[in-house]
């Protein structure tokens, strides 16, 4: 299926919990592939995660990148 920035950002252990990925989200300070994310609903499919994968960026210094597993 889908997942959302809110637990993608949990799961990845960029944030500690979901609401403090709403609130990096709502202050502008996530991005995915280098564009800023700015709905906290927004869905990642399966096919999001294809070739090399996504790189998640809270802030200018925490990032991680995920692979489709």
């Amino acid at each position: 299926g889908q997942i959302d920035i809110l637990t993608m950002l949990h799961k990845s252990g960029l944030v500690p919990s979901k609401s403090e990925a709403r609130r990096a989200v709502e202050q502008g300070g996530v991005a995915v592939d280098g564009e800023k994310v700015t709905d906290t609903y927004k869905p990642y499919t399966a096919e999001d995660f294809d070739g090399e994968g996504i790189v998640i960026k809270k802030g200018k210094k925490h990032f991680v990148k995920d692979y489709k597993n």
